[in-house]
């Protein structure tokens, strides 16, 4: 059997993972794993037998916090160790990264896969699909975001996660930011919410655990901006009351994945209500 190498994903890689995850229906896309190398451009690698190119691991990493992305070997090379060893090399690099927790969303059929390498459950995530619409919503608390709002979102986003992910923040502000919106009582930053035209996902959504009532508000000024559009969003399973609203808004679910961790378990604050993406946390 020829030697398993594990090295830095390159751009001349990126057709080869863009093919490897069609095989799969990720829906991904070169501009995809360009955004990706361009956050963690040491982060994103590629396993080789030989010198055939034979699966891929993207990650991410936010300080204390890292996440591995998209874990895929190519079908005729499983059952051979070679997802073990990518995600053990991923692993390693976001904890020589100072990363203490690393996280992941899993498919329903990969837990136990994690799960043997020492992940542990955390909690469930529904992702749904569905239509932009034009809703009323509290306009007058609910806002687009500027870039002044952007900095509180951030030390927001800071305070209740436990991790930094300033610079994907920033990301997609740049990229979005007619996407972006933020609730406020006076002064007092609430939420806010995030969307991204490219991909048409909405995520993330963060709020303060007592001002739930502003959620609703906040997706619906996205969805509005999103209107007619095909829409994706990951909601944590334990926002029962914001998935009941979503399926009022006729979006369906598509599949569950559960947030798993590596390492040092983090404390659930009860502030994200949608991820950002299966790919970054």
């Amino acid at each position: 059997m020829q030697k398993l190498t594990i090295r830095k994903m390159t751009t001349a890689d990126v057709a080869f993972a863009v093919e490897l995850t069609d095989t799969m229906n990720w829906d991904l896309t070169r501009r995809d794993f360009r955004f990706i190398m361009a956050l963690e451009p040491t982060g994103c690698f590629v396993a080789l037998q030989g010198a055939t190119k034979v699966g891929i691991t993207t990650t991410a990493h936010f300080g204390r916090v890292g996440w591995i992305g998209n874990v895929i070997v190519d079908s005729r090379y499983r059952g051979k160790g070679i997802g073990v060893e990518l995600v053990k090399h991923a692993v390693d690099y976001l904890t020589k990264k100072s990363a203490t927790t690393t996280g992941l969303y899993a498919y329903m059929d990969t837990v136990a896969f994690y799960e043997k390498l020492g992940f542990k459950a955390d909690s469930s995530f529904v992702h749904l699909v569905g239509y932009g619409t034009s809703f009323d919503f509290d306009r007058e608390r609910v806002k687009r975001m500027t870039p002044k709002d952007l900095e509180d979102a951030i030390s927001l986003d800071k305070s209740c996660m436990g991790w930094n992910r300033e610079r994907l923040l920033r990301t997609i502000f740049k990229d979005s930011n007619d996407l972006c919106y933020i609730a406020r009582d006076q002064d007092r930053l609430l939420g806010f919410i995030m969307a991204d035209w490219y991909r048409q996902e909405v995520g993330p959504c963060v709020f303060r655990p007592e001002s739930a009532e502003v959620a609703v508000n906040l997706l619906k000024a996205v969805l509005s901006q999103l209107n007619k559009r095909e829409v994706r969003i990951g909601v944590s399973e334990n926002r029962a009351e914001i998935i009941k609203a979503l399926k009022k808004m006729n979006f369906t679910e598509e599949f569950r994945v559960v947030r798993m961790y590596w390492g040092k378990l983090l404390e659930d604050t009860d502030c994200l209500l949608a991820m950002e993406s299966l790919e970054r946390g």
